[in-house]
């Protein structure tokens, strides 16, 4: 039979590795992804900035007039 000293050498390390990994995982869960901040007012495609939505435009739609909203 294993001595109390001879247990807690093996569980505790198991234990806070354990503990490690459910705080790492709702770390994970709680990460923000960024979301897309420009939507083409043609097709409703998203881009992250708006130079991608300029050249989707210009590329994808260039019948289109382009209205301007200044923010």
């Amino acid at each position: 039979m294993a001595t109390w000293e001879e247990t807690l050498e093996r569980v505790v390390p198991a234990a806070m590795a354990a503990l490690l990994g459910i705080a790492l995982m709702a770390g994970v869960a709680q990460a923000v992804t960024p979301q897309p901040k420009y939507v083409c007012p043609i097709c409703g495609a998203k881009f992250m900035t708006y130079d991608e939505l300029y050249q989707h435009f210009t590329t994808e739609h260039p019948t289109e007039p382009i209205e301007i909203i200044w923010e």
